[in-house]
Protein backbone atom coordinates (compact mmCIF):
# COMPACT_ATOMS: atom_id res chain seq x y z
CA UNK A 1 0.00 0.00 0.00
CA UNK A 2 1.71 2.75 -0.81
CA UNK A 3 1.56 6.54 0.56
CA UNK A 4 -1.56 7.90 -1.27
CA UNK A 5 -3.38 4.68 -0.44
CA UNK A 6 -2.18 5.29 2.89
CA UNK A 7 -4.01 8.49 3.16
CA UNK A 8 -7.51 7.75 1.45
CA UNK A 9 -7.40 4.90 3.99
CA UNK A 10 -6.91 6.89 7.01
CA UNK A 11 -9.24 9.68 5.39
CA UNK A 12 -12.01 7.75 4.36
CA UNK A 13 -12.09 6.46 8.45
CA UNK A 14 -11.66 9.85 10.24
CA UNK A 15 -14.46 11.51 8.14
CA UNK A 16 -16.74 8.73 9.18
CA UNK A 17 -15.34 8.53 12.44
CA UNK A 18 -16.25 11.94 12.86
CA UNK A 19 -19.63 12.46 10.97
CA UNK A 20 -20.75 9.60 12.94
CA UNK A 21 -19.02 11.42 16.75
CA UNK A 22 -21.53 14.45 15.45
CA UNK A 23 -24.91 12.25 15.45
CA UNK A 24 -23.95 10.23 18.21
CA UNK A 25 -23.62 7.12 16.58
CA UNK A 26 -20.41 4.17 15.63
CA UNK A 27 -18.65 4.33 12.81
CA UNK A 28 -19.24 1.67 10.15
CA UNK A 29 -15.51 0.85 10.29
CA UNK A 30 -15.11 0.33 13.98
CA UNK A 31 -17.91 -0.78 15.33
CA UNK A 32 -17.81 -2.42 19.07
CA UNK A 33 -17.78 -5.83 17.83
CA UNK A 34 -17.01 -6.95 14.04
CA UNK A 35 -17.08 -10.53 12.65
CA UNK A 36 -14.59 -11.08 9.84
CA UNK A 37 -14.28 -13.73 7.68
CA UNK A 38 -11.18 -15.42 7.11
CA UNK A 39 -10.80 -14.29 3.94
CA UNK A 40 -11.20 -10.60 5.29
CA UNK A 41 -8.85 -11.40 8.20
CA UNK A 42 -6.20 -12.77 6.44
CA UNK A 43 -6.24 -9.63 3.94
CA UNK A 44 -5.87 -7.24 6.78
CA UNK A 45 -3.03 -8.86 8.31
CA UNK A 46 -1.50 -8.97 5.06
CA UNK A 47 -2.20 -5.24 4.93
CA UNK A 48 -1.20 -5.01 8.78
CA UNK A 49 2.41 -6.91 7.89
CA UNK A 50 3.02 -4.33 4.89
CA UNK A 51 2.39 -1.11 6.59
CA UNK A 52 4.57 -2.53 9.65
CA UNK A 53 7.38 -3.10 7.06
CA UNK A 54 6.77 0.44 5.61
CA UNK A 55 7.00 1.69 8.94
CA UNK A 56 10.41 0.56 9.67
CA UNK A 57 11.61 2.02 6.48
CA UNK A 58 9.23 5.10 7.12
CA UNK A 59 9.50 5.64 10.90
CA UNK A 60 8.02 9.10 10.65
CA UNK A 61 5.12 8.42 8.30
CA UNK A 62 1.99 9.52 10.05
CA UNK A 63 -0.47 8.05 7.47
CA UNK A 64 1.30 4.42 7.44
CA UNK A 65 1.66 4.83 11.88
CA UNK A 66 -2.32 5.63 12.00
CA UNK A 67 -3.54 2.76 9.24
CA UNK A 68 -1.37 -0.03 11.83
CA UNK A 69 -3.33 1.66 14.95
CA UNK A 70 -6.83 1.20 12.60
CA UNK A 71 -5.99 -2.13 11.01
CA UNK A 72 -4.95 -4.08 14.14
CA UNK A 73 -8.76 -2.38 15.71
CA UNK A 74 -10.20 -4.09 12.69
CA UNK A 75 -8.55 -7.70 13.35
CA UNK A 76 -9.08 -7.85 17.05
CA UNK A 77 -9.05 -4.56 19.34
CA UNK A 78 -8.19 -6.61 22.38
CA UNK A 79 -5.29 -8.35 21.26
CA UNK A 80 -3.69 -5.64 20.29
CA UNK A 81 -4.41 -3.07 22.89
CA UNK A 82 -0.99 -2.45 24.55
CA UNK A 83 0.79 -2.65 20.93
CA UNK A 84 -2.14 0.02 19.65
CA UNK A 85 -1.13 2.06 22.57
CA UNK A 86 2.57 2.17 21.86
CA UNK A 87 1.66 3.51 18.19
CA UNK A 88 -0.71 5.90 19.47
CA UNK A 89 3.07 7.51 21.40
CA UNK A 90 4.97 7.27 18.75
CA UNK A 91 2.42 8.55 16.65
CA UNK A 92 1.64 11.79 18.89
CA UNK A 93 5.54 12.11 18.96
CA UNK A 94 5.34 12.24 14.63
CA UNK A 95 2.23 14.74 14.49
CA UNK A 96 2.19 16.55 17.94
CA UNK A 97 0.17 19.34 15.51
CA UNK A 98 -2.63 16.81 16.40
CA UNK A 99 -2.21 15.70 19.55
CA UNK A 100 -5.42 16.30 20.90
CA UNK A 101 -7.55 14.72 18.58
CA UNK A 102 -4.78 11.57 18.71
CA UNK A 103 -5.96 12.13 22.77
CA UNK A 104 -9.72 11.75 22.00
CA UNK A 105 -9.39 8.90 19.50
CA UNK A 106 -7.65 6.90 21.85
CA UNK A 107 -9.83 7.76 24.60
CA UNK A 108 -12.51 6.24 21.90
CA UNK A 109 -10.72 3.33 21.84
CA UNK A 110 -9.58 2.48 25.35
CA UNK A 111 -13.44 2.74 26.15
CA UNK A 112 -14.92 0.63 23.75
CA UNK A 113 -12.09 -1.86 24.77
CA UNK A 114 -13.56 -1.38 28.32
CA UNK A 115 -16.60 -2.01 27.10
CA UNK A 116 -15.86 -5.42 25.71
CA UNK A 117 -14.38 -6.50 28.17
CA UNK A 118 -17.02 -5.20 30.32
CA UNK A 119 -20.19 -7.40 28.50
CA UNK A 120 -17.58 -10.65 28.28
CA UNK A 121 -17.27 -10.69 31.80
CA UNK A 122 -21.41 -9.75 32.33
CA UNK A 123 -19.85 -7.30 35.16
CA UNK A 124 -21.84 -4.07 35.96
CA UNK A 125 -19.18 -1.94 37.82
CA UNK A 126 -16.79 -0.54 35.30
CA UNK A 127 -13.42 0.51 36.00
CA UNK A 128 -11.57 3.75 33.91
CA UNK A 129 -9.26 4.90 35.90
CA UNK A 130 -5.77 6.44 35.40
CA UNK A 131 -6.27 5.59 31.31
CA UNK A 132 -5.47 9.13 30.90
CA UNK A 133 -8.99 9.81 29.11
CA UNK A 134 -9.76 12.97 27.59
CA UNK A 135 -12.97 12.53 26.23
CA UNK A 136 -16.12 9.98 26.88
CA UNK A 137 -18.26 8.51 24.43
CA UNK A 138 -20.15 5.15 23.62
CA UNK A 139 -22.08 5.68 26.95
CA UNK A 140 -25.15 3.92 25.63
CA UNK A 141 -23.33 1.09 25.84
CA UNK A 142 -23.36 1.17 29.44
CA UNK A 143 -27.05 1.63 30.53
CA UNK A 144 -26.71 -1.37 33.01
CA UNK A 145 -23.52 0.00 35.02
CA UNK A 146 -24.01 1.06 38.51
CA UNK A 147 -20.85 1.78 39.21
CA UNK A 148 -18.76 4.14 37.25
CA UNK A 149 -14.83 4.84 37.98
CA UNK A 150 -13.60 8.00 36.06
CA UNK A 151 -10.96 8.95 38.34
CA UNK A 152 -7.43 10.14 37.56
CA UNK A 153 -7.95 10.93 33.89
CA UNK A 154 -7.64 14.06 32.02
CA UNK A 155 -11.75 14.69 31.69
CA UNK A 156 -12.95 18.21 31.37
CA UNK A 157 -16.63 17.55 31.46
CA UNK A 158 -19.17 15.20 31.97
CA UNK A 159 -21.45 15.18 28.84
CA UNK A 160 -25.21 14.96 28.50
CA UNK A 161 -24.72 11.38 27.25
CA UNK A 162 -24.08 10.47 30.52
CA UNK A 163 -27.72 11.20 31.80
CA UNK A 164 -28.58 7.60 30.37
CA UNK A 165 -27.30 5.51 32.65
CA UNK A 166 -30.51 5.16 34.65
CA UNK A 167 -28.61 2.46 36.69
CA UNK A 168 -25.66 4.29 38.24
CA UNK A 169 -25.17 4.28 41.94
CA UNK A 170 -22.03 5.25 42.28
CA UNK A 171 -19.62 7.84 40.28
CA UNK A 172 -16.44 8.31 40.93
CA UNK A 173 -14.59 11.34 38.49
CA UNK A 174 -12.10 12.44 41.14
CA UNK A 175 -8.24 13.96 40.10
CA UNK A 176 -9.84 15.17 36.52
CA UNK A 177 -9.75 18.61 35.43
CA UNK A 178 -14.07 18.73 35.21
CA UNK A 179 -15.27 22.15 34.75
CA UNK A 180 -19.14 20.69 33.88
CA UNK A 181 -21.67 18.87 35.41
CA UNK A 182 -24.07 19.07 32.50
CA UNK A 183 -24.11 15.13 32.32
CA UNK A 184 -24.80 14.34 35.81
CA UNK A 185 -28.47 15.28 35.71
CA UNK A 186 -31.91 13.12 36.07
CA UNK A 187 -30.09 9.89 37.65
CA UNK A 188 -32.53 8.07 39.43
CA UNK A 189 -30.35 5.95 41.58
CA UNK A 190 -27.10 8.17 42.00
CA UNK A 191 -26.29 7.43 45.61
CA UNK A 192 -22.53 8.77 45.57
CA UNK A 193 -20.64 11.10 43.68
CA UNK A 194 -17.31 11.91 44.24
CA UNK A 195 -15.69 14.86 42.91
CA UNK A 196 -12.11 15.55 44.41
CA UNK A 197 -9.64 17.67 42.85
CA UNK A 198 -11.16 19.12 40.12
CA UNK A 199 -11.81 22.13 38.38
CA UNK A 200 -15.57 23.68 39.73
CA UNK A 201 -15.51 27.03 39.99
CA UNK A 202 -19.25 28.29 41.75
CA UNK A 203 -21.61 26.01 43.46
CA UNK A 204 -24.23 27.18 40.41
CA UNK A 205 -21.93 24.21 38.80
CA UNK A 206 -23.52 21.81 41.21
CA UNK A 207 -27.20 22.74 39.50
CA UNK A 208 -27.81 19.69 37.44
CA UNK A 209 -27.01 16.90 40.71
CA UNK A 210 -30.16 18.97 42.61
CA UNK A 211 -32.30 16.37 40.12
CA UNK A 212 -30.90 12.90 41.61
CA UNK A 213 -33.44 12.35 44.23
CA UNK A 214 -31.24 9.46 46.11
CA UNK A 215 -27.89 11.33 45.85
CA UNK A 216 -26.63 10.99 49.75
CA UNK A 217 -22.78 11.65 49.42
CA UNK A 218 -21.13 15.00 47.37
CA UNK A 219 -17.81 15.14 47.80
CA UNK A 220 -15.85 18.24 46.41
CA UNK A 221 -12.53 18.69 48.69
CA UNK A 222 -9.92 19.70 46.43
CA UNK A 223 -11.74 22.35 43.91
CA UNK A 224 -11.61 25.80 43.69
CA UNK A 225 -15.03 26.59 44.95
CA UNK A 226 -14.17 24.95 48.08
CA UNK A 227 -12.01 28.14 49.00
CA UNK A 228 -14.92 30.15 48.64
CA UNK A 229 -16.97 31.69 51.67
CA UNK A 230 -19.76 30.39 52.55
CA UNK A 231 -19.60 27.61 49.78
CA UNK A 232 -20.79 25.04 51.92
CA UNK A 233 -23.90 27.20 53.39
CA UNK A 234 -24.86 27.82 49.54
CA UNK A 235 -24.42 24.08 48.65
CA UNK A 236 -27.00 23.34 51.30
CA UNK A 237 -29.42 25.03 50.32
CA UNK A 238 -28.95 24.22 46.51
CA UNK A 239 -29.02 20.71 47.37
CA UNK A 240 -31.04 19.76 50.57
CA UNK A 241 -31.70 16.08 49.84
CA UNK A 242 -27.69 15.90 50.01
CA UNK A 243 -27.10 14.57 53.65
CA UNK A 244 -23.29 14.59 53.19
CA UNK A 245 -21.60 17.36 51.16
CA UNK A 246 -17.49 16.83 51.65
CA UNK A 247 -16.01 20.46 50.81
Amino acid sequence: MGGRGLRQVVSAWIGGWQVHQSCGHHPSPSPLRCELTMEKSTVLQSELTSCKELQELEPENKWCLLTIILLMRALDPLLYEKETLQYFQTLKAVDPMRAAYLDDLRSKFLLENSVLKMEYAEVRVLYLSNKDLTVLCHLEQLLLVTHLDLSHNRLRALPPALAALRCLEVLQASDNAIESLDGVTNLPRLQELLLCNNCLQQPAALQPVASCPKLVLLNLRGNPLCQTVGTLEHLAELLPSVSSILT
